[in-house]
């Protein structure tokens, strides 16, 4: 049997593949969200009308903004983004005012272009959802007319959207540094917008700076950028392709650019770029990998940000500038492909958006095959399987964290009255790869699926998607080419509503999961593996082998008898320093490792990881990370104080998004 010699099924650039489980927490961010559902706020129903988008003001059925331009000034003294945005309105239908979410923004005054005043009132705001900003226009604008309008504002230095790091939280520790994160429901917050995934928009932007930090956006350098006023500097930038409001990202810092290939560069503070040119060194094999599956690709740079420790995610797909953390840093390239997740978003999500987001999936669940595809054709059919197996362990996370009936496990949940933060899990990524894997194995694999995301790209390019859009489309291009029997029989609603794991199990080979899996069997049962085997495995497979040390582990915590557990956790923890001895797992340099190795070791109460545990959380403010770790130690006897002592003295370090979950997770918050 070639199961025990695994290593010569490997490719030698193996270790430039990285865990299904860091994709998965790129796009959107973390695999492991917690949930809470709103209160009801009166004031909030009776003033909505019908709406296209459960967390939208925005009377997106009536008018759309087709492009706008945002001219603003950025001061870090007070924290306020300052300036005004211009935007053409086009009416869907005959209207007589624009509704726009805005959420802690101070509006100063609305005119026309001429700088006639307009008439606007603002509503009390919602705690989760914002104000909404509705502005009259005086005579009806007819189907089909525009209107332009510029409106005056400032941001507050409590914005979800943007992150104010002082000098000391940045790797120079000279200048201070902005950057934002959009996604979900955050774009409100850094300038009215219609914040929804079903509006896009073409825009420009001038951003003044102070000198001498730079302005990137999710946006190509325009003509005249970077040009010195006194003690600022002007960047200006121009998105032609139309993008919703959860992609528009603004980063300034002292920020310097090395060029990886013929259309990307990294860009960084001069203390890290470097490191991020040898990590993502291979980026244009990943585009024109996926250019050869999906289609062109269209959005002319594909430049990559390496952020300070604080952002909140694995990666952010911002068109034309990726965002990626510095957990992705691991020295051997092992982790660098979660830029493959995020270049697959350039057609799944960005390219074709999802139309609210209650069909989060079709961007997640699309990007993952997509994905998967490529790492397929770079790597060999074994890897598709490896990591799609990988991903169903995050789905089993996420479904036990809820609960497996609850309405968050659903592929399309129910979304009213809720922040969608709290219901951002693995759920829409893994349930829609198990849907989509299903239908290309229904319909004669890869020779009949791959041509039709090609041609789903191309017809929906620029364009939002609903699930019954995608069915539509779907059994439209196969009709004739596939048995009507086969296409009847897809039970498309149940794939989409039913709760805890997918409707039906896809198989998958597990080969070069075997090894791993029957090692860490074995460690159970007394027979530590060696250390130069592990050495021998990729990221994935340590990965799977730890995943499984934990399986096992919460089986027999649950299993023991009641007095018994502590026995159970002794086992426990003298088998993981018999394991940290031959591989020296509380020593990597690799955050996916020392992620498992943490939460092994918290749960078992081995002393000398908590120490560890709370330095790693306070060294980096990723949420997939954090959270699990912040619920683990709060959940532990020996942890708990600990959790909430470090929490509460450190929590101005964390993203906004990342405090406001981590808060309910250690119940600090409703």
């Amino acid at each position: 049997s070639n199961r025990g010699s695994i290593t010569t099924l490997l490719p030698p650039f193996l270790l430039r593949l990285i865990t299904l489980c860091l994709a998965i927490a790129s796009s959107a961010g973390t695999v492991d969200e917690s949930f809470t559902t709103l209160k009801k706020h009166q004031h909030f129903h009776h003033r909505r009308a019908r709406m296209s988008d459960p967390a939208s003001f925005a009377n997106l059925d009536n008018v759309k903004i087709t492009s706008f331009h945002l001219d603003l000034s950025v001061n870090f003294k007070e924290k306020t983004l300052k300036g005004h945005i211009d935007v053409k309105a086009k009416a869907l239908k005959e209207s007589t005012s624009l509704v726009l979410d805005t959420r802690d923004l101070t509006i100063s005054k609305v005119e026309d272009l001429k700088g006639n005043k307009i008439e606007h009132s603002m509503d009390k705001p919602h705690p989760v959802f914002g104000s909404k900003l509705e502005v009259k226009f005086g005579e009806a604008v007819k189907e089909g007319e525009t209107k332009d309008i510029r409106i005056y504002y400032s941001t507050s230095p409590q914005s979800s959207a943007i992150q104010w790091l002082p000098p000391a939280n940045t790797a120079g520790k000279k200048h201070p540094y902005l950057f934002t994160q959009c996604q979900a429901i955050h774009a409100r917050s850094m300038f009215p917008c219609q914040d929804s995934p079903g509006v896009k928009s073409t825009y420009t932007a001038t951003i003044a700076v102070p000198s001498p930090l730079v302005a990137l956006m999710s946006a190509v350098a325009a003509k005249g950028t970077g040009e010195k006023k006194e003690d600022s500097v002007v960047y200006r930038f121009s998105q032609p392709v139309p993008t919703p409001s959860y992609l528009v990202a603004l980063v300034v810092g002292c920020l310097e650019e090395r060029k990886i290939g013929p259309r990307s560069s990294v860009w960084s503070e001069p203390e890290m770029v470097d490191a991020g040119v040898a990590e993502f060194e291979d980026t244009e094999k990943y585009l024109a990998t996926a250019e050869s599956i999906a289609g062109p690709y269209v959005w002319g740079r594909y430049d990559i940000l390496l952020l300070p420790p604080s952002f909140p995610y694995g990666g952010m797909e911002n068109p034309c500038l990726t965002f990626v953390t510095p957990t992705l840093l691991a020295g051997d390239k092992s982790l660098a492909t979660v830029v493959i997740h995020e270049i697959s978003h350039s057609w799944m999500g960005n390219l074709v958006t999802c139309k609210s987001w209650v069909d989060f999936w079709m961007n997640e669940g699309f990007c993952r095959i997509l994905e998967l595809k490529i790492i397929k054709a770079l790597f060999g059919d074994k890897y598709f399987d490896l990591y799609a197996n990988i991903g169903l362990k995050a789905l089993r996370g996420s479904i036990s964290l809820f609960g497996e009936d609850h309405n968050y496990t659903k592929m399309r949940p129910e979304l009213k009255d809720v922040d969608p933060d709290d219901a951002f899990s693995s759920v829409p990524y893994e349930k829609g790869l198990n849907f989509l894997i299903y239908l290309e194995n229904l319909i004669g694999g890869e020779k009949v699926m791959n041509p039709l995301l090609k041609e789903y790209c191309s017809t929906f390019k620029n364009d939002v998607v609903t699930a019954e859009k995608f069915r539509d489309f779907f059994l439209s291009y196969l009709k004739g080419k596939v048995d009507d029997k086969v296409l009847g029989g897809i039970e498309w609603e149940k794939w989409w509503y039913t709760t805890g794991m997918p409707y039906k199990a896809n198989k998958f080979d597990t080969s070069l999961m075997d090894e791993c899996v029957e090692a860490a069997s074995k460690c159970k049962e007394g027979v530590i593996v060696e250390g130069s085997v592990v050495k021998g495995w990729s990221t994935a497979q340590t990965v799977i082998f730890l995943d499984k040390l934990e399986d096992i582990q919460m089986e027999d915590f649950k299993a023991a008898e009641k007095g018994g557990e502590q026995k159970e956790k002794a086992k426990f923890q003298e088998l993981l320093i018999g394991l940290d001895k031959k591989c020296g797992f509380s020593k990597s340099r690799n955050s996916e490792i020392l992620f498992r190795w943490y939460k092994l070791g918290i749960r078992s109460g081995l002393e000398s990881v908590f120490p560890d545990a709370i330095k790693f959380v306070l060294s980096q403010g990723r949420m997939k990370f954090v959270r699990p770790l912040y619920r683990l130690l709060f959940a532990s006897p020996e942890g708990k104080e600990k959790a909430l002592e470090t929490f509460k003295a450190n929590k101005d370090i964390y993203h906004s998004i990342a405090a406001k979950m981590i808060a309910k997770d250690l119940k600090l918050s409703s």
